[in-house]
């Protein structure tokens, strides 16, 4: 059976057991911002299960995008473990509980998949006799074929009655499939707990009961759930009679591209079975990290990313390959992942561009690294060191992707080694800090405000109102539902009926005021909460309770602008794909009053004359009037008709669609003009690069944009007054100032040259002379670091035998430069050493090569004195040498 099969029938058999198919999140959590990746398909029903959800249904199902990294050493090694996959899925929020659950498991593996019954097993949580007696009793599983495990293997959260957390838990019961008694271990008493590879776990039910309180206390929950997980991978590999995950019919078009990509036979090396392996694993969770709008970068799941690129790129340098050459990867995996996610196939060139351009800033950053490398041995070798210290061996790892055991191989060509115990102490840094930037913590306006219990629902107006007569709903003060608030106190205000636009899509949520003849209150934000929207207020004036009629009303300046920024994005991003390219999506967006930025997928600077045509077709189509257009429709009919979704976005059965002209068609919920000559002039102000293929382009519309034209030609003004000119002849009065400017510069160099050429004979004829070495060490005043080179130069060509130290004070800081002539580096003088002993007596330190050296400190009151002992240094160092 094809892995699209199994998808297909698993979804099927639950929705005819009336579960709503509901679609599979984003790797991006879209309700859970303290995870960095969604990792289980019960993730975005987190709210459904504590209670504060608002979905209109009590049973679902779903075929989940997932990625984890905890078993990332795994990967390759084992028949099982991934980084991305997907995970098929039952649930049901106070619904039906173990009886259904355990009976729709066994109906579908034995009828559906039509497993055979002597191949399978089932476990239980050994405390669990009602899952024991439903399976043994009810199912018909013998007694022989049911194992009771412990906390640790059959309750979730692992371990939760003894060590917690506190919160929703229970026990689980799973299923395994016997690969039979010649796989494995072979022992005789092999069970289901043994890791050796011969039980298959296809499926775990986590049957949620308790609420587990301080002390370990397990309470029964009120209302029971169920969350279920079946790889579908696994149940592939068993479907289809393969020993590894990777050898179904999803996997093996894609290793097999590898093999041919690297031109390796696998047969001959096992090693390489792994690191292929590894890489289909990894480039196929790359896809669809870039998919799902996950950008390579140095922080949270950019940084995650990066690594997995990087450890499939080392695995093809280990393999014999240096090429760039992952990115053509990128269509095989599209092919084979496309039936279940079609909108891959018009992203496949996009995606392969991104990867295709991080493959080589890694290459490039692999020649850093190993020139570092490098200067590390030659400074061990240097200095009779044997042992590269545990940071600069992270170094290497962390900066440049260098893996220890690359450094190591390295190292020990060279009769070196390096400090594993301190690499592994600062890798252990380094992962606490990422711990600490990663726990994304959710806004007050979610988890603070569980406690006063589920927000209402609230019916949205302000499409077609600034203005509503509303009831106040809920009213939560310092997280608690409170039955009123006088003036003076903040507090969090749900309506029955709003105006007010929460924040959503890139648009900034409204603000304005609510009011009666006794009150008045400030709403200064508007978020979403579970299904709800809040108001976050200030009452001004009077006493606000619940119950409470009120006039609520956005501030109708700022909706206005706010509109014409969001009607002018969509016409931006419509032009910058005609101009750029279809490749040029949405990557996000903001949506404020003042300005508008929008962040699209491209690869390069946008040139001037494109942003100036990209400015220039927005203006046209502004000019030209066009109605806009809204309209509510089923998602499948939007997508039919043309109209973009992004994605990577989760939508609805009914969507809302935003149609400009005819030309510009998205799917939109926010606030939008109803005619396009509404926006006046839009105005590009900046383009930049935010990530690895992400462009941004920031502009300005209405008064924002004139009051931007005017500071201009204020500052146009303002030159020709300073330079006396006017308009028509400012740019050739500056081109003939700059001109004017670069020969006073050249008469400037031609000054100091000479200036520099005088103070070198004077330093030569009050040099100090040591067995026909001459030594200059001097203070020179005002003198960049390129005018002591200079001069250094000049005594250096003006005699054979000579050292010579001299030292400044720029900007502040002490400069110092150091020069040895080439008699004297074959005697074992070395200018890099002088200069750093010198420099330790100014408070600083520098260094550099045997002929030339350069350094710099910080305590300026010490250079006098540094200079009068840099005499008696080099004298020790020649006299050390044998050079005298």
């Amino acid at each position: 059976m094809k892995t699209n099969e199994i998808r297909k029938k698993f979804l099927k058999f639950f929705e005819q057991n009336n579960h709503a198919v509901y679609p599979s999140d984003s790797l991006i959590p879209s309700n859970d911002p303290t995870l960095l990746f969604t990792g289980a398909g019960m993730n975005q029903f987190k709210e459904m299960f504590v209670g504060t959800g608002s979905l209109d249904f009590k049973r679902a199902t779903t075929c989940q995008k997932c990625l984890r990294t905890g078993d990332i050493e795994n990967v390759g090694k084992t028949s099982s473990h991934h980084t991305f996959f997907e995970m098929l899925g039952n649930f049901s929020f106070g619904d039906y509980f173990k009886n259904e659950v355990i009976g729709w498991a066994w109906e579908f593996i034995r009828e559906e998949m039509g497993l055979p019954e002597d191949r399978l097993s089932v476990s239980v949580y050994t405390d669990d006799d009602e899952s024991y007696d439903i399976w043994n009793k009810r199912i018909k599983v013998p007694a022989h074929k049911i194992y009771r495990f412990g906390e640790s293997d059959n309750f979730w959260p692992a371990s939760a009655p003894s060590k917690g957390p506190n919160g929703p838990c229970g026990p689980c019961t799973e299923i395994f499939f016997d690969q039979g008694p010649s796989i494995g271990c072979k022992k005789a008493d092999c069970n289901p707990s043994c890791d050796c590879d011969r039980y298959v776990e296809i499926w775990n039910l986590v049957l949620m009961q308790f609420k587990r309180e301080e002390g370990g206390n397990l309470i029964p929950l009120e209302k029971k759930c169920i969350d279920t997980g079946m790889g579908l991978e696994r149940a592939a590999r068993v479907m289809q009679g393969v020993l590894t995950n990777f050898d179904i019919d999803i996997f093996t078009p894609i290793t097999k591209n590898i093999i041919d990509l690297l031109e390796i036979d696998p047969d001959e090396n096992s090693a390489h079975v792994r690191l292929v392996r590894r890489i289909a694993d990894h480039m196929r969770a790359i896809v669809f990290c870039i998919a799902d709008g996950v950008y390579f970068g140095n922080e949270g799941r950019g940084y995650v990313e990066r690594r997995l690129l990087r450890r499939a790129m080392r695995d093809v340098i280990e393999m014999g390959r240096s090429e760039i050459l992952l990115y053509k990867l990128v269509p095989v995996i599209v092919n084979v992942m496309e039936d279940q996610y079609p909108d891959l196939v018009k992203r496949r060139e996009n995606i392969a561009k991104i990867i295709k351009n991080e493959e080589e800033r890694f290459h490039e950053t692999i020649e850093r690294g190993t020139h570092l490398l490098n200067e590390y041995i030659c400074r061990m070798k240097s200095n009779k060191e044997s042992v590269l210290s545990g940071k600069d061996s992270f170094r290497l790892y962390d900066t440049f992707g260098f893996p220890p055991d690359m450094t190591e191989s390295v190292l020990k060509e060279n009769g070196l080694s390096f400090d594993k115990q301190g690499f592994e102490g600062e890798m252990k840094k380094q992962r606490e800090l990422a711990r600490a930037k990663t726990q994304i913590v959710s806004s007050v306006f979610s988890d603070d405000l569980k406690s006063a219990g589920e927000v209402e629902k609230t019916e949205f107006k302000g499409y077609e109102s600034d203005r509503t007569e509303s009831v106040v709903r809920r009213i939560i003060v310092n997280e608690t539902s409170v039955n009123f608030a006088e003036a003076g106190q903040e507090a969090f205000i749900s309506l029955d009926v709003t105006p007010f636009y929460a924040e959503a899509g890139g648009q900034v949520g409204d603000n304005g005021v609510m009011r009666n003849d006794n009150l008045e209150i400030e709403v200064i934000n508007t978020v979403k909460e579970g299904g709800g929207i809040l108001h976050i207020c200030k009452v001004t004036k009077g006493k606000v309770a619940v119950g409470d009629n009120v006039i609520a009303e956005i501030g109708v300046a700022r909706r206005t602008a706010i509109r014409r920024n969001h009607s002018a994005t969509h016409i931006l991003h419509y032009f910058l794909r005609q101009v750029l390219g279809q490749h040029a999506e949405q990557a996000g967006s903001m949506v404020s009053p003042d300005r508008l930025r929008f962040d699209f997928r491209h690869f390069a600077n946008v040139s001037d004359v494109e942003l100036e045509r990209i400015e220039f077709l927005v203006n046209e189509k502004i000019l030209d009037d066009d109605h806009v257009e809204t309209n509510e429709m089923s998602f499948k009919n939007a997508v039919s008709a043309g109209v973009t979704a992004l994605f990577g976005e989760k939508y609805g059965d009914v969507v809302r669609a935003v149609d400009i002209g005819g030309y510009s068609k998205e799917l939109c919920g926010g606030t939008h003009v109803l005619r396009t000559g509404r926006i006046g002039l839009f105005k590009i102000i900046g383009e930049s690069s935010i990530a690895a293929g992400i462009r941004r382009i920031e502009a300005v519309t209405g008064m924002e944009a004139i009051k931007r034209v005017r500071e201009k030609e204020k500052t146009i003004s303002d030159l020709c007054v300073t330079l006396n000119t006017n308009e028509s002849m400012l740019n050739s009065r500056i081109k003939e100032m700059h001109n004017e400017i670069k020969e006073y510069e050249k008469e400037i160099r031609k000054l100091k040259q000479k200036t520099q050429s005088e103070i070198a004979g004077e330093l030569l004829s009050n040099a100090r002379e040591l067995s026909n070495v001459k030594i200059v060490t001097a203070k020179i005043c005002n003198a960049e670091i390129s005018d002591l080179r200079n001069t250094a130069d000049s005594l250096r060509k003006a005699t054979d035998s000579i050292v010579v130290v001299l030292g400044s004070v720029f900007n502040n800081n002490v400069i110092l430069l150091a020069v040895v002539s080439d008699d004297l580096v074959k005697k074992g003088l070395h200018a890099g050493k002088i200069i750093g002993e010198i420099a330790k007596l100014v408070g600083g330190g520098g260094g550099g090569k045997a002929e030339i050296a350069q350094a710099g400190g910080k305590d300026v009151s010490k250079l006098d004195g540094a200079i009068d002992d840099a005499y008696t240094l080099i004298k020790n160092k020649l006299e050390e040498n044998g050079a005298v």
